[in-house]
């Protein structure tokens, strides 16, 4: 009898070690996520650290996408994640699972995505995870007007107003009223939110001679990344 009760008592141990195992194989504080935009699509990179996991790499996730006030916009049905990461040891598996969601279609603001995940034996977790979307690209040209440079000569100030453009370059090219490209420019787009201007003195590119005369030109603009936009000036040096 006695004999009896040491076997259940390491029986109930063992299943008790298990479940906890189990458990703990989506604890909250084994999760992290970080979010980007690039364009129209939101980024969202997830880590997860799986426990006791020689066989639980997979694991499946359900994910619904809610507005500031919490209506569902977006869902995905249950799907499985295989998941791409590195073990350590024999009870540590770190899986990465990325989402990327394209938002065209949504208004700048405050978004949630829930992720609800399972394993293959039952245990679930909800992963909340709060993100702003800033709108979708903008590169607009505002205003142009003639100015003193550091030097004291007369040049051309073009400006430009942008938001959320990711894009590393930034380009310009001029062209006459006989749609003749007179310039181009490259320049660094540096921040993705910050204004964009730049000078010219209205000699064209090369080993021109003639400075380009004063009248009506277009310029044609744009950041890696974007289509390219057009506008029309008044060269006025």
């Amino acid at each position: 009898m006695i004999r009896l009760k040491r076997i259940m008592v390491l029986c109930l141990a063992a299943l008790f070690l298990v479940n906890l195992t189990v458990y703990a194989a989506l604890a909250p504080d084994s999760f992290t996520y970080k979010v980007s935009q690039d364009g129209t699509v939101m980024s969202i990179q997830t880590w997860e650290c799986f426990l006791n996991t020689n066989n639980q790499k997979s694991v499946q996730h359900n994910v619904r996408l809610k507005d500031s006030s919490g209506r569902v916009i977006y869902s995905r049905d249950a799907h499985t994640y295989d998941g791409t990461g590195t073990r350590e040891g024999t009870y540590k598996y770190y899986a990465y699972f990325p989402y990327r969601i394209n938002m065209v279609k949504c208004n700048p603001g405050k978004y949630t995505l829930v992720i609800n995940c399972w394993t293959k034996y039952g245990v679930s977790a909800q992963r909340v995870i709060p993100f702003t979307y800033g709108g979708a690209p903008v590169l607009k040209f505002s205003s142009t007007k003639v100015i003193r440079n550091n030097k004291g000569d007369l040049v051309q100030r073009f400006s430009f107003s942008r938001a959320n453009v990711s894009g590393k370059m930034f380009h310009a090219q001029i062209f006459n009223s006989r749609n003749q490209l007179v310039r181009s420019f490259n320049f660094s787009a540096g921040n993705s939110n910050q204004p964009i201007s730049f000078s010219w003195n209205g000699w064209p590119g090369g080993n021109s001679a003639i400075r380009c005369p004063k009248g009506v030109y277009t310029v044609k603009y744009w950041i890696d990344g974007l289509s390219p936009r057009t506008a029309n000036f008044t060269l006025a040096l």
